[in-house]
């Protein structure tokens, strides 16, 4: 029988033994009920030593699950028993058995060594083939193996955990293409967000040194560097940009982080799968990236490659703690990882305020709050707000300063910030949430309240995360979203665990169900499945007939009429693509609609870089007899006329949303900061006029963003 097969078997023995799951729910209750302030149970010296022998055991295994448990093992004992050397020794060899360098160096700093030629030999052979291109840092084992596979891939698609570490691994990569292809190829990261370019730049800023490449966030090249070979991190709309001039530098390789974007419900989706077909037209590399998806290879799927390249990645790096905390009947529940005969155990809450349970659990680290819509965000901010003393740190009184000076005098985020918090949401001002991002990340803002921005791969981590919503905007969150925001709990390298909070704060929440979620379900996309009458419906966009569905949402509706234009463009350049093909077998109409489509007389350039536009509209403009002129002088006036000629030639009233732009009586509103915003007016000014404006029209102002709680000028 050899080694291998005798790990085999021990693993075997330790996952149907009982005892250890009985041990694994005793250290677990323990943690719990420590946190919550109660008096937990003893392990006796005999359970301590079985328990760290079954997390070696499982440490040993080639199977995720296994590795996992022993990770969780030795992170729940942590807090209690990491001044202990037994405890060292078996955790530092559990760290080195899975390549968990990084979280090494949190037991490392104990200053306990120990003289185990075993231990000694893997570290070296492990860390002489998974040292990084930065000295001092190391691959852990799951990074390493995933490595390897993307510099041996032409195409590649993984997904994995939050805090698995993605970006690292693709600077290292971004290096290795570097140094493989003497510095001579252009690079693209193409993220999903404007609000992700700031962080993504400097990530690659701090992990990629080389004088030859430009880094680059828009698609207009300064003429000054053309001699320069560039790294691009764009949005799809950049990207199509980019792509239009056709004098731009060849780019070789694209990362796409944040994938499941493409497949997503969302009507950027079309934009962005619009990007990486054009992309895959033009021989670039595409490279996926997604969290916890089980099924990666939909993006390779998509773009007609070859599915064998792609991996789902089950090891985690950081454990999540998990507690279901309910105010409506003052009790908590500690619920149990990898415990097979119970799920959890409830217990007496002590703590009856949300402020205060905050204000407890965060001691002196850090929480995130996940709130859902931006006006309950600001509000539990707030609220929560005057519980805490004005801090007396220089740079939180710094940012104070400039919200008052900048943005206006009475913005109640300014006195937030003096004590140590924020609120993070997409519409802040770019420069303003990255000065928040910095200060979180430094850790001198302890408590930030969000909205789903972090679902969109914002890297902002904490020892804590508080759930108190399970909707995103008026949907339900879903197993994927929740994983995704889930993995905010715990910073790789910073803790070995985090803790995970799901609140209910009144009757009517309904937060308890994210925790009956189990196994992800594969993720679907609409070009390959045509679920819901999806073709059916890109017809009927191009006939402009209703939809099959009467009920379906303004947004679902600009969605498919995105998928059509995009259609329409990849027909007309004869771009081959899995939307054509499944159109032409899904669609009973699709040789009558192919012909109109082809008999748009729209520059295919014009349909490339609008695809969030009918063709039909776009042909109407494109026909027009006496196209319109616009004037010059910036004035409301103007701008007003302007979005008077755009609302009736893109037929904005029946497209846009009912709330904004489909609703004539806002464009006098939307002039103003149209005008403003054209002659670069400081922001403080433009919400200046704003207020201008409604005072001399007598309209409402919401406050928090809440119309039911509104002020109106007389």
């Amino acid at each position: 029988m050899n080694g291998h097969t005798i790990i085999q078997e021990l693993n075997n023995k330790a996952l149907e033994d009982g005892y250890l799951y009985k041990l694994l729910k005793k250290i677990q209750f323990n943690y719990g009920v420590f946190l919550f302030n109660s008096n937990p149970l003893q392990l006796t010296q005999k359970e301590f030593l079985d328990i760290l022998r079954f997390s070696d055991i499982l440490s040993r295994s080639d199977t995720p699950l296994n590795r996992n448990i022993a990770l969780k093992i030795v992170s729940t004992l942590f807090d209690e028993y990491q001044g202990n050397e037994i405890y060292q020794f078996f955790a530092q060899n559990t760290m080195i058995k899975i390549g968990n360098f990084p979280s090494l160096k949190l037991l490392e700093k104990e200053g306990i060594g120990f003289d185990n030629k075993e231990v000694e030999l893997d570290k070296i052979l492990k860390k002489t083939f998974q040292q990084t291109s930065h000295e001092g840092r190391f691959f852990t084992d799951s990074q390493y193996e995933t490595f390897l596979e993307l510099v041996n891939s032409n195409h590649y698609s993984f997904s994995a955990g939050t805090s698995f570490g993605k970006s690292f691994l693709f600077s290292e990569f971004v290096n290795w293409i570097i140094k493989e292809k003497n510095s001579s190829e252009n690079i693209v990261f193409l993220v999903p967000t404007r609000a992700l370019i700031t962080q993504v730049k400097e990530d690659i800023e701090f992990n990629i040194k080389d004088n030859n490449y430009k880094i680059v966030t828009n698609s207009d090249i300064p003429a000054l560097f053309k001699d320069k070979r560039f790294i691009f991190v764009l949005t799809p709309e950049r990207l199509l940009s980019y792509f239009a001039n056709k004098n731009n530098p060849t780019i070789s390789t694209m990362i796409i982080d944040e994938a499941q974007n493409i497949v997503s419900s969302d009507e950027r989706s079309a934009t962005f799968y619009h990007a990486i077909t054009l992309a895959e037209q033009k021989s670039i590399k595409l490279y996926f990236a997604s969290p916890n998806v089980p099924n990666p290879e939909v993006f390779l799927e998509l773009v007609g490659n070859s599915t064998d390249e792609s991996k789902s990645i089950l090891d985690v790096s950081v454990v999540q703690n998990k507690f279901f905390v309910d105010f409506t009947s003052n009790k908590y529940r500690i619920y149990y990882d990898f415990v097979q005969d119970i799920e959890y155990d409830e217990r007496e809450l002590n703590i009856h305020s949300f402020d205060d349970f905050l204000m407890k659990m965060n001691k002196e680290d850090q929480s995130i709050i996940y709130c859902n819509s931006v006006r309950y965000t600001v509000e539990i901010a707030e609220k929560f707000s005057r519980k805490i003393t004005i801090s007396n740190d220089k740079e939180l009184l710094e940012l104070s300063k400039y919200i008052k000076e900048n943005i206006h005098s009475e913005y109640f985020l300014a006195n937030l910030i003096e004590r140590g918090i924020a609120f993070h949401f997409g519409a802040l001002p770019q420069e303003l949430r990255k000065q928040i991002e910095e200060l979180f990340k430094r850790g001198k803002i302890k408590y930030l309240f969000t909205t789903s921005t972090l679902l969109q791969g914002v890297n902002l981590p904490a020892k804590n995360l508080f759930i108190l919503s399970d909707k995103i905007g008026l949907a339900n969150l879903n197993e994927l979203d929740f994983r995704n925001l889930a993995g905010r709990a715990g910073r790789l390298a910073r803790e070995l665990y985090g803790n995970l909070f799901v609140i209910r704060l009144d009757l009517g929440s309904k937060t308890e169900r994210l925790l009956n979620f189990r196994n992800l379900p594969e993720i679907k996309s609409q070009i390959l499945s045509g679920q819901k009458n999806f073709y059916q419906n890109i017809g009927n966009v191009l006939e402009n007939k209703e939809m099959t569905n009467k009920q379906m949402s303004a947004k679902n509706k600009r969605e498919i009429a995105d998928y059509a234009t995009v259609l329409t463009y990849q027909l007309k350049k004869n771009v081959p693509s899995q939307l054509i093909e499944n159109f032409n077998q899904k669609n009973n109409d699709s040789k009558k609609l192919r012909k109109k489509m082809l008999d748009f007389n729209i520059p295919e350039d014009a349909l490339m870089l609008s695809t969030t536009i009918r063709p039909v509209y776009q042909e109407k403009v494109y026909n027009l007899d006496d196209p319109f002129i616009f004037d010059t002088d910036y004035s409301a006036k103007s701008c007003r006329k302007i979005l008077d000629i755009l609302s009736t030639n893109y037929n904005w009233h029946a497209e846009e949303d009912g709330r904004y732009l489909g609703n004539e009586n806002r464009l006098g509103y939307y002039s103003v900061l149209m005008s403003e915003w054209i002659q670069s007016k400081p922001l403080n000014f433009m919400i200046k006029s704003t207020i201008v404006y409604h005072e001399s029209n007598g309209i409402r102002i919401s406050i928090n963003g809440d119309p039911t709680n509104s002020v109106v000028f007389q």
